[in-house]
């Protein structure tokens, strides 16, 4: 089972995913590649050591994915 957590103006915006349910892994990369697109940037957190690793890819293997928008400063 697979999480996307994507933290927004909107909250904590999450899908899950098996990867035997082909159209919600479809779903959950649709939506990786739209908030990408608007600049978030993505990590894969496995937990235990080493906590997250920032990737460019939807992974549907991953366990969870969190995707934050980028910091804008003024």
């Amino acid at each position: 089972m697979g999480l996307l957590r994507g933290l927004c103006g909107r909250g904590d915006v999450r899908v899950e995913w098996a990867l035997d349910e082909a159209e919600a892994v479809r779903e959950a990369e649709r939506i990786f590649r739209e908030n990408a697109a608007r600049g978030y940037a993505a990590f894969r957190v496995d937990g235990g050591v080493g906590g997250a690793v920032r990737i460019d890819e939807f992974d549907p293997t991953a366990k969870e994915i969190i995707q934050v928008p980028r910091i804008v400063g003024g």
